[in-house]
């Protein structure tokens, strides 16, 4: 009996234990500042050439013909860009500034950290066995991109050293700013046409890879039946990159604060 009763509060412990840690895993990652980086005004930001990914947390696809088609690239990283416009405390280095400095320094760094991203998030569709061991608890309840990003691709090495070369090709910056396409769908269905598209933005530390402040976006739009074509896809992205989009981004001025000044 004795012995029996030692087994039960063993299983119950070693249950209770699993239970606490999935609690502990399971605990959503906030949207827009993370902890400990409240303070934080970055001394200098660039914007790392957008990257295109599925969301991993999601069952979704991305149409990589509209993206050519409908110059998605161009018009997402003109709206980020502008976004910024009139803020004084925020200094950094856009797109194409960052593209022409890694194209002078004959750099792949942007292909390496690319590949990173995309052989992180395979991983979950692995059938190997030593692949799946990769995968922490953590990164495996991941419910979003921004979670992804944290408990998935921040601690990898090979993702550390790589951001580590961007910023040392560009101007030695502290943070970098990331920009996902993780869906772009169009649909047709009983005579509507209607567009959906997600994004996510992440600055990050450039010396640790840790998430600063990151947000996730997404909509969709659909037009009535009388119009027989689909939406714009600038009026999607001005839809999803609205000034309240950019809420407590370290250094960002609201139009509150201007106004009394």
């Amino acid at each position: 009996m004795l012995q029996n009763s030692i087994l039960i509060k063993i299983v119950f412990i070693a249950i209770f234990s699993i239970f606490f840690i999935s609690c502990q895993t399971s605990k959503p990652l906030p949207s827009g500042i993370q902890t400990g980086y409240e303070a934080v005004n970055p001394a200098s930001i660039i914007a790392v050439p957008l990257f295109i990914l599925p969301d991993p947390s999601k069952t979704i696809s991305i149409d990589l013909a509209t993206i050519s088609s409908e110059n998605i690239i161009a018009l997402l990283q003109k709206k980020v860009i502008d976004s910024f416009d009139g803020q004084p405390n925020i200094n950094g280095y856009p797109f194409e500034v960052v593209q022409k400095a890694l194209l002078k320094s004959n750099s792949n760094v942007l292909l390496k950290l690319n590949e990173t991203m995309k052989n992180v998030a395979n991983r979950f569709s692995s059938r190997d066995s030593s692949v799946r061991t990769l995968i922490t608890s953590s990164c495996l309840s991941r419910r979003n991109f921004l979670e992804f990003y944290s408990y998935c691709l921040a601690t990898e090495p090979t993702w550390i050293d790589n951001l580590n070369t961007l910023t040392a090709r560009v101007m030695n910056a502290d943070t970098a700013l990331i920009l996902v396409i993780n869906q772009i769908e169009s649909h047709f269905v009983d005579g509507i046409y209607s567009i959906t598209g997600g994004f996510s933005v992440l600055l990050v530390d450039t010396n640790n890879a840790k998430l600063v402040w990151g947000k996730d976006g997404n909509l969709t739009l659909q037009n009535p039946p009388e119009k027989k074509y689909f939406p714009y896809w600038s009026d999607l992205i001005n839809g999803v990159f609205t000034n309240n989009f950019w809420d407590d981004f370290p250094g960002r001025v609201v139009d509150k604060k201007i106004k009394k000044k």
